[in-house]
């Protein structure tokens, strides 16, 4: 077995609110470290008997926190630096649903040949599959299936299991795996863009998928709210600026983002994709 770390980052959350740490009470988990970060708005309530608790279940809990809300992007990247002893990195948020096989699964299918593992993810309200898709669609795979490198991955954070493999590929390139100009929106999607910028350099990367997690989806939400809708605009106008093939594309894709705000009424949010533009990364990174 890989020497594994799994972590769980919480936002506005307490411990015992976290469905994914509460999955974590099964002796499935036992040779597992826990990393768990508290990424604000304030600071961690202190639950010794939930940490006493779940220390019987896992090899060893290790807690972070940064009230700051520092960028997903920041968080992810640091990981690969400062704990260079793993294997395995295993990343979730604090809301997935885990079940006991989870670790068996990923450790049955796995091969030395293996970059990333992923799961099918599935909509928590309509029972939806909406990742991974390749070239934008939906795929449900069987366990232990490998993604064709020909195609165009995306799927989502939450889920993410990266071996050491894959951050030594993206350390010959001098590559961070996440992008640092975004921070939450988005961070997931450059993980994967440039994932294809290492295919085009003609360095390999192998993508198993396993398992199938259910997951809240934010793009299912229908209903407006101006702070998510800012955010998927600094990930649409990044990953436009960053991502597109040419120049083009990129005066196309922006025109249309404009023209989808200008028949909304957002006016305000015309002038949000120029700034944006211009500044090249979130106001957070």
């Amino acid at each position: 077995m890989c020497k594994t770390i799994l972590v769980v980052i919480l936002y506005n959350k307490t411990l015992k609110e976290s469905l994914t740490l509460n999955c974590l009470m099964s002796d499935a988990y036992a040779n597992i470290d826990l990393l768990i970060i508290n990424n604000g708005p304030k600071p961690l309530e202190v639950d010794e008997d939930f940490i006493h608790t779940l220390g019987f279940f896992v090899n060893g809990i290790e807690t972070k926190e940064f009230i700051d809300n520092k960028p997903l992007s920041w968080i992810y990247n640091s990981l690969f630096n400062e704990y260079h002893d793993y294997e395995r990195f295993i990343l979730f948020d604090d809301d997935s649903v885990l079940n006991k096989n989870y670790i068996k699964k990923l450790d049955q299918y796995h091969s030395s040949d293996i970059d990333l593992q992923i799961p099918n993810i599935r909509e928590k309200t309509n029972g939806k599959f909406y990742y991974p898709a390749l070239d934008q669609i939906v795929q449900n795979f069987s366990d232990g299936e490998k993604i064709n490198p020909k195609y165009s991955v995306i799927s989502i954070g939450s889920g993410l299991v990266i071996y050491r493999s894959l951050v030594d590929k993206f350390a010959e390139m001098n590559m961070e795996l996440f992008d640092s100009r975004f921070a939450l929106y988005g961070v997931d999607f450059s993980f994967f863009n440039r994932i294809g910028l290492l295919k085009n350099k003609n360095i390999n990367v192998t993508i198993q998928v396993v398992g199938t997690l259910n997951h809240s989806l934010s793009r299912v939400d229908d209903s407006y709210c101006k702070w998510r809708t800012t955010e998927r605009l600094y990930d649409n106008v990044l990953s436009i600026k960053y991502y597109s093939r040419s120049q083009l594309t990129i005066l196309i894709q922006i025109l249309k983002l404009s023209c989808k705000q200008l028949v909304k009424f957002r006016i305000s949010n015309l002038v949000l994709i120029i700034r944006i533009f211009i500044r090249g990364k979130h106001p957070r990174c």
